[in-house]
């Protein structure tokens, strides 16, 4: 029971900071470290689902490089520039060829 309230305090003081998949290696690191039974140890103190833990299991295993990114590369919203290709022609329309560049320059 000691070591459950343990690591409770240790799971409600760092996984707030941390997002879904820092979270994963975390649980998943400390559930290896205590050997078998260990999962289910971890996954009571953390209040969290067996498979997510062996989930991180199978990751922290797989021998994988860091990401080093959270999301897949592609993602998020498109340029400006890409969906809207008349944008730039009509943004330098709206400023006199002359008053292009550095105001001192003239």
């Amino acid at each position: 029971m000691e070591q459950e309230e343990l690591l409770r305090a240790k799971f409600d003081t760092v996984l707030p900071h941390l997002d879904e998949r820092s979270q994963r290696f975390v649980l998943a690191a400390e559930a290896r470290s205590l050997g078998y039974g260990g999962i289910a140890a971890v996954a009571k103190a953390s209040r969290t689902s067996r498979s997510l833990i062996q989930q991180g299991v199978a990751e922290l295993e797989s021998g994988a490089p860091p990401l080093g990114r959270n999301r897949r590369a592609g993602g998020g919203r498109k340029p400006a520039a890409v969906t809207g290709p008349e944008l730039i022609p009509a943004l330098l329309a709206l400023v006199e060829p002359t008053l292009r560049g550095d105001p001192e320059w003239n």
